[in-house]
């Protein structure tokens, strides 16, 4: 009955779409989804009445709730309900100009069904591991990412990000680069030389919709980081909290160490967590990420997960890094607690299950009420990580 509905919905989308025709951005890739779909909406949204994916709404039936400003259900009364809901306002004009649209996969193919939308344009972040337990190989990966340009308009892709030998078949495609948006990095509120990416990404999509130079420069001042994606907070002795926990990758982990590297401050921590998702690569990408610590920027590393804790930590340690290795995010920060400087620096990066790193953050806020900034943190979480973890406090 939901495979009946869910190819009902899409088909009735498909048909909004080719006769209303509201403009189209769909944005893919390894890493960066959220920060670039929610900048581009950030941008566009101050000239022009703009919908955007919120949490994890980005399926194929996500996208078709998004745009029709509905939730998915749970029985077979409330979906056909959800029919006759989506016909009447399939029926009536688009409520918004743009409609900024994040796009997912967890396996090949994933992104080819998402062909119903045929974007205006379409925003490549990155191709870099992700579920590679699936995909196995980078190629893979590039050809699932990149498979959006067979049915967008224009594709814009991240030229730091995705190598030039995956794109040399693709048309009508351009690229963005962060060194165009560096200068105005002081009065950015986003940080990191990697969150100039999501920045610039917005600046090329709203360049193509017509707003100017200046329009342009205001509008991404704008822009916020999202939570658990290099947001900085408040945390307890007068220390600094960059929490990076939403997820984490090779390439986001050596770019949240680079801008940790970059910054002075009487003492430096990273907590490193597990990067899951990554197949076979794992032992290898963290054994990566632990030569990646600089022991001269370094006060401590703390590592938390099975494969952070035995290939980053003894990669780290053999450069000469300080490690504490820890088995639960509340573990790693009454560890942090106990020994953070006054003025500190604090870098907390981590993948989702079984790592959960922004329970750390939350022990170290200088404000309690900041824990709303985190990531995870509506009603059904607590008791998810409770378990994942009960057996190991």
């Amino acid at each position: 009955m939901k495979k009946l509905v869910a190819n009902y919905l899409i088909r009735r989308t498909a048909k909004f779409i080719k006769k209303k025709r509201p403009k189209i951005v769909a944005v893919t890739g390894s890493v960066g989804k959220t920060s670039t779909t929610q900048a581009i909406a950030t941008v566009l949204r101050t000239k022009l009445l703009v919908l955007t994916t919120k949490g994890n709404y980005n399926t194929d039936i996500g996208v078709v709730m998004t745009i029709f400003g509905q939730q998915s259900k749970t029985n077979t009364l409330a979906w056909s309900w959800l029919c006759l809901k989506v016909l009447f306002l399939s029926l009536g004009k688009p409520k918004h100009d743009v409609y900024v649209l994040e796009l997912g996969t967890d396996h090949p193919g994933e992104i080819a069904t998402f062909s119903f939308l045929k974007p205006d344009i379409a925003v490549v972040t990155a191709v870099a591991p992700e579920h590679m337990e699936f995909f196995k190989t980078l190629e893979a990966v590039a050809e699932e990412e990149l498979a959006v340009s067979k049915y967008s308009r224009v594709t814009f892709i991240n030229k730091r990000m995705v190598a030039e030998r995956y794109i040399k078949d693709i048309k009508d495609s351009e690229f963005y680069d962060r060194s165009d948006v560096q200068l105005l990095a002081p009065k950015l509120k986003v940080v990191g030389e990697h969150s100039f990416d999501a920045v610039a990404a917005a600046a090329k999509v709203a360049n193509t919709f017509g707003m100017n130079t200046d329009e342009i420069n205001d509008a991404i001042q704008k822009i916020e980081p999202q939570p658990g994606r290099m947001s900085v907070l408040r945390g307890i002795k007068d220390s600094t909290l960059i929490d990076d926990t939403y997820n984490s990758s090779p390439e986001a982990a050596k770019a949240a160490l680079d801008y940790l590297y970059s910054l002075e401050a009487p003492q430096i921590i990273a907590l490193l967590g597990n990067m899951n998702e990554l197949g076979e690569t794992s032992a290898e990408s963290h054994k990566e990420i632990g030569a990646y610590c600089d022991p001269n920027r370094l006060d401590l590393v703390l590592t938390l997960g099975p494969d952070s804790n035995k290939f980053l930590a003894e990669a780290a340690e053999k450069k000469g890094c300080q490690v504490i290795r820890c088995e639960t995010p509340y573990e790693a920060g009454d560890k942090i607690r106990e020994i953070l400087e006054s003025g500190a620096i604090v870098l907390l990066k981590g993948s989702q299950n079984g790592v959960y790193a922004e329970e750390a953050t939350r022990m170290l806020l200088a404000d309690p009420d900041d824990a709303s900034k985190l990531v995870r943190q509506t009603s059904y979480w607590p008791a998810k990580k409770k378990a994942n973890f009960e057996q190991k406090t």
